[in-house]
């Protein structure tokens, strides 16, 4: 009779912690998205061709940058264990030496720490308050990790997610170093002055930083991110609502400019406005930039993964 009454209180017990539990994580019940499963196996072809495509030479140096999008609904984010699937394709199949990420939650950082033994995170951080959205991840069976940090914009009110993340590698077996700039700048809700200033005065910071690491190693830096400023304005559009895409230009070279070959998925081309962007501090030769909008990925974020193919 005892362990009856055991065995129910164990079940009522856990019952109640499988109904709360998604209360406590303000995170649904996941139900197997049966498409997300299908995409994958499209995505899983289509990286095949891709790669063919790309005819990437030995000693290219790939480098990567992607806006996971966090989990919380108020920010457009669905569940990360629908979407982790796609993003594991992504990281086995394009193989980057370096990815920026961009609204790393607490459940993509986990699901990505217990995933892979190839990648590691360049900063130590927990997932705890205030853990942070803006990081790096480098492939450790071919770089290694010679110096990084991070810091806050300090006009942030998102000091979790607008950072500039930094890390110097050098390549395994090679004398070449390189740094990685991984930032997320604040986002412009409209067109006026004010957003805009918030922007320019992050890139300040952001152009010291850069500056400050090339005099100490006085190599190429990649700065790579989610800027939240787009090449083009139109009417709809203005100037100063597209952002500081100008700023940036006129002191870095974008990627996309002196790209060999541009390569694009069908829902997105260079044409378009792009948030996402790959500028380059030095002297490099890049073979192939990118835009990874293939449809399975509109299932992965509200980003396009962006990635260049270069050569010190």
């Amino acid at each position: 009779m005892k362990k009856n009454t055991h065995i129910k209180i164990t079940i009522f017990i856990t019952l109640i912690c499988l109904l709360v539990s998604p209360l406590i994580y303000k995170q649904p019940f996941i139900k197997r998205n049966i498409f997300v499963k299908e995409y994958n196996r499209e995505l899983k072809n289509q990286i095949a061709k891709d790669n063919a495509l790309l005819n990437v030479e030995q000693g290219t140096t790939r480098i990567a940058t992607l806006n996971l999008l966090a989990h919380y609904p108020s920010w457009g984010g669905n569940s990360v264990a629908e979407r982790k699937e796609l993003f594991y394709t992504f990281l086995d199949g394009y193989s980057p030496d370096v990815l920026g990420v961009q609204e790393m939650c607490n459940d993509w950082y986990g699901e990505i720490k217990r995933y892979s033994l190839s990648y590691k995170f360049t900063s130590p951080f927990t997932t705890a308050f205030p853990h942070k959205m803006t990081a790096i991840l480098y492939n450790c069976e071919k770089l290694e990790l010679i110096d990084s940090g991070n810091t806050a914009f300090s006009n942030a009110v998102n000091f979790k997610s607008r950072r500039i993340t930094w890390a110097v590698f050098r390549k395994i077996g090679s004398t070449e170093v390189f740094t990685v700039i991984n930032t997320h700048l604040s986002y412009i809700p409209d067109a006026s002055e004010e957003a805009f200033f918030i922007q320019t005065y992050q890139i300040n910071e952001l152009h010291r930083k850069v500056n400050a690491i090339y005099e100490k190693y006085k190599y190429p830096i990649f700065i790579i991110g989610d800027f939240n400023t787009k090449r083009h304005a139109t009417l709809e559009t203005p100037t100063v609502f597209t952002g500081t895409y100008g700023i940036i230009n006129s002191i870095y070279t974008d990627a996309e400019k002196i790209a060999q070959n541009k390569f694009h998925g069908e829902n997105l081309k260079f044409t378009n406005t792009l948030n996402d962007h790959i500028f380059i501090n030095g002297n490099v030769t890049v073979k192939n930039i990118s835009l990874l909008s293939q449809n399975s990925f509109s299932h992965l974020s509200d980003h396009y993964p962006l990635m260049v193919d270069v050569i010190f």
